[in-house]
């Protein structure tokens, strides 16, 4: 999730709704017999995790002339080091209530300054959502940020978050995941440019122009046994092109995986 600049104290004189939904999304221990999960958003269906790690849907709800925010982010638990998982739900609920004063402060703002030189007043808008991913072992998932702010359009950021869930938990970086001495970065630009090339002969166009090749801390899920690799918006292509991601298939990059993270990823 974007970083925002501070906690707002409270949200007075806004009729705030905040509800921790009755249904938690359950994490299935991980065992032989348990389903494969699918892609869909984690607020909508029961989604396995591993060892079982629960999320549990929070909303939060603002709803004024001048700013519409819509907020569900996940409270975890069932984490194997419970200082970790605390500090993890209070950063995650931190940064929305501050994304929701600093929204509805800018929006008052932009509406105070349409009044007065006569523009017709565009509400500002936050929306927050979560998705729960299959990582095996790992605890992995991700928060897209909307926000809109009378322009053209609204922008979109998401934040992947892969978790090793030990008694000591980490949260993974695209570089914990492979052994020392391997040149990963080379070899998944390599493949990228491949499949950016690919695209190209396909399209007659290369889309994606912008790409030199990935960064230390670049963003990362996984999908079905593939890493999948996240680009933002602008970060390597123009607007429309939205958020570029591109698979990474599990036999293309499992022998330089370090064996522990190999193991959480695919050892049943």
């Amino acid at each position: 999730m974007s970083s925002f600049k501070s906690l707002a104290s409270s949200l007075l004189g806004t009729a705030v709704l905040v509800t921790a939904v009755a249904a938690p999304v359950f994490a299935a221990p991980a065992s032989p017999a348990s389903p494969a999960a699918s892609t869909k958003p984690a607020v909508q269906a029961p989604k396995p995790q591993a060892n079982s790690v629960v999320f549990t849907p929070k909303t939060i709800t603002v709803d004024t002339k001048e700013f519409q925010g819509k907020v569900s982010i996940p409270v975890i638990s069932g984490m194997k080091d419970k200082a970790f998982e605390a500090k993890l739900n209070a950063t995650l609920l931190k940064e929305a209530q501050t994304g929701l004063a600093e929204g509805q402060k800018a929006g008052k703002e932009d509406a105070a300054e349409a009044k007065k030189h006569g523009w017709e007043p565009r509400p500002h808008a936050l929306d927050i959502s979560y998705e729960v991913h299959n990582a095996g072992k790992l605890v992995s998932f991700s928060v897209q940020t909307y926000i809109y702010t009378g322009g053209a359009h609204g922008m979109t950021d998401v934040t992947y978050y892969t978790i090793d869930n030990q008694a000591k938990a980490k949260e993974l970086k695209l570089a914990d995941l492979f052994q020392p001495g391997y040149d990963y970065r080379t070899i998944l630009n390599q493949i990228i440019s491949q499949q950016i090339k690919a695209k190209t002969e396909a399209d007659g166009f290369n889309p994606y122009d912008a790409f030199e090749g990935i960064r230390e801390d670049q963003g990362f899920s996984f999908n079905d046994g593939n890493l999948v690799i996240h680009f933002g918006q602008y970060e390597i292509a123009a607007y429309a092109a939205g958020m570029p991601e591109f698979s990474i298939p599990a036999h293309r990059y499992q022998g330089l995986l370090k064996p522990e993270v190999r193991e959480a990823l695919f050892k049943k």
